[in-house]
């Protein structure tokens, strides 16, 4: 390799080593995180990530268990045929969500307590 190379290669990744160190640094956040639950477009709650906490949400479609702990939400019971929201892996970032689309619920990370 000749040394003009090698130093558009070394710039090349610097500059891709600050545009990723960029964007993780604007992504970061200093407000809490909360867990908002809605059904059809109505806001039902909206949680502290942050606490231990647990809730049945009810209605005429059925009904769905949250329970938050150790910073993640999951969905730990639900009378929905598929269990598809059950299943689904707990969430912790703003942006993540878990649907029960049976019962129209959506569980989702919100940054402060929107």
């Amino acid at each position: 390799m000749k040394k003009k190379e090698l130093l558009i290669i070394t710039i090349l990744l610097a500059i891709s080593l600050g545009g990723i160190a960029l964007f993780y640094g604007l992504n970061a956040t200093d407000q809490p995180l909360s867990v908002r639950v809605s059904r059809a477009g109505e806001v039902l709650a909206t949680l502290p990530l942050s606490q231990e906490y647990s809730e049945t949400f009810k209605d005429a479609s059925g009904t769905n268990t949250l329970v938050i702990s150790n910073g993640q939400a999951r969905m730990t019971e639900a009378d929905c045929p598929d269990q598809i929201c059950v299943k689904a892996r707990g969430i912790s970032s703003p942006g993540e969500t878990i649907v029960c689309l049976p019962h129209k619920l959506i569980v989702e990370i919100v940054t402060g307590d929107k």
